[in-house]
């Protein structure tokens, strides 16, 4: 039987041909991936080991850390060299700064030296009587009002009169400056106002209102950077000042609009950053501002005075913040406290014992302008109390606790006292200070 041998088929050619395909392609891979290294810059074997019991830990290279950040600066940084930088024409800065506290009246009137007056050893020390309050006042410049004369020769003092003595207790409680633009400061004529300087001076103290002694009505002074012009003017003289004054006129000139336009213009002129007016006027026993002072306020405020502290009442009256517009077309603002009222006084009329001291933090930026960053005041209280069958006075913060040794009926007249400052001071700019 003959036996017939089949071919081998086409489909079976291409099967074999396809499979020997796929093999090689799989071996070309297998060396690919052997000869590279793996994606996260490690060897493969180290990437083996940390998936199986390796018992060494893979050691990462060092440039596998190393990151490229890019940095976008803000907009306030630029790497431009600060001589090449300007100023936006809508951007100012401050030029400086200073902190002022402006006290009140002091008048140590014959009651109060008759407490003072030491019999037995004939010596006479005022400095007791604004001893604690003198932690509030440290501010760059501390200013108050002085209302009488002093008597350097001797111990003798009556109302007006003083003894040196007072200037220690000034210098001592803390102030820098005395305003001496006061109706009496001529009592005794011109001599009497130099003796007034030169021993305030003498103690370290600087002072003006009054051109007599070495000193001026009108002054500027230099602090952090600022030139400040303090100007003063009054408008109320007893007689006798009166006849000294028309006798001396260069010694104190009295307040008109056209005489305090020329000295704001003139302090502006020589470079005036601040201008601070003190006037001394209306009724002693004045209860609330008067139009007039509001109209000669307003007249200051459109000359250029930024601060005006007014003095006689012995009551504190009303601040207030007066806006006007000022010659490059922005609104600028005058402070203006109308009365500092009484500080130290021996009268017990029930607003002479309740005082203030004004604090004012001023600054001012390099085109001329002036903010007040801060108006605060401490309210003060005169506490009279006899102690140890000797009557004392002493002048307090009555926001703060009561003394000790101060009794009952003095805790009730030094809240009162707080509550009618307050009340006084509700609608005004001002905040009591913390």
């Amino acid at each position: 039987m003959k036996t017939t041998r089949r071919g081998v088929s086409l489909g079976t050619i291409l099967a074999l041909c396809l499979t020997a395909v796929v093999a090689v392609g799989y071996f070309v891979l297998y060396l690919s991936i052997r000869s590279q290294p793996s994606p996260s810059g490690m060897q493969s074997g180290p990437i083996a080991g940390l998936i199986g019991d390796s018992e060494q830990e893979a050691t990462p290279d060092p440039q596998s850390t190393v990151k490229t950040v890019t940095v976008t600066l803000p907009p306030s940084v630029t790497a431009t060299p600060a001589a090449a930088q300007t100023v936006p024409a809508n951007m100012h800065y401050d030029a400086y700064s200073f902190d002022l506290t402006l006290g009140g009246m002091v008048a140590y009137q014959s009651d109060i030296s008759d407490a003072l007056y030491n019999k037995t050893q004939k010596t006479l020390d005022y400095s007791p009587v604004l001893s604690l309050l003198a932690s509030k006042i440290h501010a760059d410049l501390n200013i108050v009002m002085f209302g009488q004369v002093i008597n350097s020769q001797d111990l003798k003092y009556a109302d007006v009169q003083v003894p040196a003595e007072a200037a220690d207790a000034l210098r001592a409680a803390g102030f820098d400056d005395v305003m001496l633009c006061t109706e009496h400061v001529l009592d005794q004529g011109v001599q009497g106002a130099a003796s007034t300087v030169q021993a305030l001076t003498a103690k370290g103290l600087s002072c003006g209102g009054v051109a007599a002694g070495g000193t001026q009505q009108h002054r500027m002074i230099q602090l952090n950077g600022a030139k400040i012009a303090l100007l003063a003017y009054t408008d109320v003289l007893t007689a006798k000042g009166r006849n000294a004054q028309e006798a001396h006129p260069d010694v104190l000139r009295l307040y008109d609009d056209q005489s305090a336009r020329r000295d704001i213009q003139s302090a502006k002129a020589q470079g005036a950053s601040l201008v601070i007016v003190y006037m001394y006027w209306g009724r002693a026993d004045a209860s609330s501002v008067t139009n007039a002072q509001r109209s000669t306020s307003r007249a200051l405020a459109e000359m250029g005075a930024d601060v005006i502290v007014g003095n006689r009442p012995t009551r504190v009256l009303p601040m207030e913040l007066i806006t006007t517009t000022g010659p490059d077309g922005r609104a600028r603002q005058t402070f203006v406290a109308y009365s500092m009222g009484s500080l130290v006084t021996e009268s017990r009329e029930a607003y002479d014992i309740s005082g203030v001291l004004l604090h004012l933090r001023i600054v001012g930026d390099e085109q001329g302008h002036v903010r007040f960053s801060a108006v605060e005041y401490t309210p003060t209280y005169i506490w009279k109390q006899a102690v140890d069958g000797r009557m004392q006075y002493r002048v307090i913060c009555s926001a703060d606790p009561a003394p000790e040794g101060m009794d009952d009926k003095q805790r009730q007249y030094m809240a009162n006292a707080l509550n009618r400052i307050q009340k006084t001071l509700q609608d005004s700019p001002v905040v009591l200070r913390q």
